[in-house]
């Protein structure tokens, strides 16, 4: 009787940890998939050889960012309209880098954490969108032109 439960409480947690992994795995399908057609699309239009990041952007629209270097040894945000797959490439010179946009973020609003940042494009306007979290567990979004550097939108206390 005691080996019988042993054995059965083996099976229940290798199937529950089968189970956790299949979910696991299939809640990253769409993300690894837009990720492989973003490379793609970024390999034909801006010559990126090496993919450094991916960014997954929701404003008003969907848009798929790479950081990468290009052919020219250039790094590159290539940023790509779900849809449609119109394409805009910025030179990381020419603007706020996402380390830099999480600073402004953190000296602009001094959260207690800096959660996440994502390139996309907002109303024509390459814009950083950085997630924090506050003191009070609460969740803010701050979105900061790319080009400038200056805030153009916030979400708080979600």
């Amino acid at each position: 009787m005691k080996k019988n439960v042993i054995v059965g409480t083996i099976v229940l947690l290798f199937l529950m940890i089968v189970s956790s992994y299949t979910i696991f795995y299939r809640s990253q399908q769409p993300i690894l998939q837009a990720e492989k057609e973003a490379t793609a699309i970024a390999e034909t239009n801006a010559n990126i050889q090496k993919v450094q990041d991916f960014y997954w952007y929701n404003g008003s629209e969907t848009y798929f960012t790479l950081a990468g270097i290009d052919d020219n040894n250039e790094e590159l945000y290539v940023i790509i309209k779900k849809d449609g797959g119109e394409t805009t490439i910025l030179n990381t010179a020419e603007v706020i880098t996402e380390s830099e946009a999480k600073s402004i973020t953190q000296a602009d609003k001094n959260p207690e954490r800096i959660l996440e940042a994502r390139l996309g494009i907002e109303d024509e306007e390459p814009v950083w969108e950085v997630t924090y979290k506050n003191a009070n567990d609460t969740i803010g979004y701050y979105l900061i032109s790319a080009i400038s550097g200056k805030w153009l939108k916030d979400i708080e206390n979600i």
